[in-house]
């Protein structure tokens, strides 16, 4: 989190720098616009949309919106881009507004000014000159080197690049540390182990409708539920879900919903093999183990003359996870031999579609759905993920990370004692990085969730010699 705010801090205050920098000086600003071809009007007027651009995306970095780092990135890349072109252009040595007048493209190599004491435009131009530190040669006073410069006129300015190569390489790794800055806190986003903090110390499977949260305790006992500013309390019954104005609970083989704010129930529905219910306004869903099969089932709270009826079953091995509904949708998982999906299902035409699938044998876990955004686990030999992103976009190329933890199995060390890993027949003689491997004797599992509109839940179990422990961590959406 540190790391992350000074990051930040850092970029955003080198754009504001920059965006400084350009107003105060528009003329040194203007004629910076000529090392890559913009004259006229236009050189006289683009500091102020530069400057304007540079401010914003300072103020965006700071605040803190991935999407904000993301443009400051690209940003960046075609600055460095745009300087890239001029120095293989031949214009090493000019300005380049980056700062003002203060920094020139290949910084750091000497300027020579060619003047002529007639000129009205060198007279101007030698003081700026002389701050850069430019060599002066008088078309009098130097004929000498006007003769080896066989320059076009007064003024005349050229870049002396005897340490060009070297020059280069260092404005190419500023411009690409910048733009890596940028990338870093739009990709990476702040290390999210950091921003978590625990709801409670002693829960698991979390249900969560704005800041009102329920929860199961450990070893299938009492539920509790937690009102905004409020102190847990202890449910009748197990198993609790939260919906809109209401909330369930398992008593026993039946389900009872009840108001969420008196808990005066309003209905009992009998529901043998019940498991981890869902309740949305029309529908209460909830999973059942029937023999060898998980079976999905719902009831139509409009209806309750009709029986419930069967959205999905899976054969053991294979299993159905806990349901999460929002509105007439249902999300929930199914592991199974060859890998996992996380799927759908729309209740008034039972349509089912796949939002996710596990890929590399990756488990997809316990998803949650709110307003289209969907939160689940995926678990792999490589790690384990909190990964949130939109609901339609099922590659997943949007997900990202609000948590990350080591893999659930630990992996043997790839070497017997007092060997190293061997290299050979690996490009460059490197051995690929292996997976981090989580203590031993000790296996961190990250499972349930649920989602809010600024916090995302997941139920984090820690088994150890000593014994296991669950909790549920609370992670900024963001």
């Amino acid at each position: 989190m540190l790391a992350h705010a000074l990051l930040a801090a850092a970029l955003g205050l080198t754009l504001l720098t920059a965006a400084g920098f350009k107003l105060a000086d528009r003329t040194a600003t203007a004629i910076a616009a000529g090392t890559f071809g913009i004259g006229g009007t236009l050189a006289r007027w683009i500091l102020l949309p530069l400057a304007a651009l540079e401010t914003a995306l300072a103020a965006g970095v700071l605040l803190g919106p991935p999407q904000a780092a993301l443009l400051a990135a690209a940003v960046l890349a075609a600055f460095a881009l745009a300087q890239a072109i001029a120095i293989a252009a031949g214009r090493s040595g000019a300005p380049c507004g980056c700062f003002g007048e203060r920094l020139a493209l290949g910084d750091g190599v000497d300027l020579a000014l060619f003047t002529s004491r007639d000129c009205r435009l060198c007279r101007a131009l030698l003081p700026r000159a002389q701050r850069l530190g430019a060599n002066i040669f008088d078309e009098v006073a130097h004929a000498d080197a006007w003769s080896v410069a066989n320059g076009p006129g007064a003024p005349f300015a050229a870049a002396m690049a005897e340490r060009l190569g070297i020059l280069r390489a260092i404005r190419a790794t500023g411009a690409v540390a910048l733009t890596g800055a940028a990338l870093t806190l739009a990709l990476g986003g702040a290390p999210a182990a950091a921003a978590t903090a625990k709801l409670t110390d002693n829960g698991t499977d979390p249900s969560a409708i704005d800041a009102t949260v329920a929860w199961q305790l450990p070893g299938g006992g009492a539920s509790m539920l937690l009102r905004a500013g409020g102190t847990p309390q202890t449910l009748p019954g197990s198993d609790s879900a939260l919906g809109p104005g209401l909330i369930v609970w398992r008593d026993g083989e039946t389900l009872v919903v009840a108001d969420q704010v008196t808990l005066r129930e309003r209905l009992r529905l009998p529901a043998p093999g019940a498991e981890e219910p869902a309740v949305s306004e029309r529908w209460l869903v909830w999973r059942a183990r029937a023999g060898a099969v998980d079976v999905l089932r719902v009831a139509d709270l409009t209806a309750l003359g009709q029986p419930p009826a069967e959205l999905r079953s899976e054969r053991s091995p294979g299993r159905i996870g806990r349901p999460s509904i929002e509105g007439d949708r249902v999300v929930y998982h199914v592991a199974q031999n060859d890998g996992s999906t996380i799927e759908e299902i729309f209740l008034p035409t039972r349509r089912r579609t796949t939002l996710r699938k596990g890929r590399g044998g990756a488990q997809l876990l316990n998803p949650s759905e709110l307003g289209g955004t969907l939160l689940f686990v995926r678990s792999s030999f490589q790690r384990q993920q909190v990964l949130i992103g939109p609901r339609r976009v099922r590659d997943g190329s949007r997900d990202r990370s609000l948590l990350t933890a080591k893999p659930t199995a630990r992996r043997d060390a790839a070497r017997e004692r007092g060997r190293q890993r061997h290299r050979e027949g690996y490009p460059g003689g490197r051995a690929p990085r292996l997976p981090e491997r989580p203590a031993e004797g000790t296996s961190v599992v990250l499972w349930s969730t649920a989602l809010a509109p600024a916090t995302a839940y997941v139920t984090r179990i820690r088994y150890a010699d000593k014994g296991t422990s669950s909790v549920i961590l609370s992670l900024p959406r963001r």
